[in-house]
């Protein structure tokens, strides 16, 4: 998973880096051009594709829901 950052006023943006590098170079930004002030519209996001969106994730996350379901419905029985 790789991070960026965009600085909306300046419209400066980073590559796709480590979410650590990323964050140096948004402060790094935020102390050069905006010393002592957070801009008003920033960017700071991952390229991960969330759940709802990645159907492979979608149907493991189903699997571990029915595992536990049927776990609980054995304990019960028990």
């Amino acid at each position: 998973m790789a991070w960026r950052y965009e600085c909306g006023p300046c419209g400066v943006t980073t590559g796709w880096l480590p979410k650590a590098q990323a964050s140096v170079k948004r402060d790094e930004h935020r102390n050069t051009f905006h010393p002592g002030m957070i801009p008003k519209v920033e960017v700071f996001e991952s390229n991960a594709r969330p759940v709802a969106k990645d159907p492979a994730a979608l149907r493991m996350w189903a699997i571990i829901a029915l595992v536990c379901l049927i776990a609980w419905i054995i304990q019960l029985i028990r």
